[in-house]
């Protein structure tokens, strides 16, 4: 039997990082941010995670914009979340 499949292959490039990405799709650092705040108050998040995300909030310029709540630390450390994991009806 003769194949009609084409067997062309596409060869996709790789942007480097000094290309410019077009106005939607450019790197938003509030939400990268926004990112690394979530962490650290994150129950599921390992502690070499939490000190990534306060190095680098610190490193952006935002190191206030770490500190974790005492009614989280306690929650963290009691094992009790905000949210069940399973409701019983």
């Amino acid at each position: 039997m003769i194949s009609t499949r084409s067997r062309h292959t596409t060869h996709h490039t790789t942007r480097t990082s000094r290309e410019r990405r077009g106005l939607f799709h450019r790197k938003n650092p509030n939400r990268r941010a926004a990112g690394y705040k979530a962490a650290p108050p994150n129950p599921n998040t390992t502690h070499e995670g939490r000190k990534h995300a306060k190095r680098e909030l610190k490193r952006m310029g935002r190191g206030s914009e770490t500190h974790v709540s005492l009614g989280t630390r306690i929650k963290r450390a009691l094992g009790i979340r905000s949210t069940p994991r399973r409701r019983r009806y």
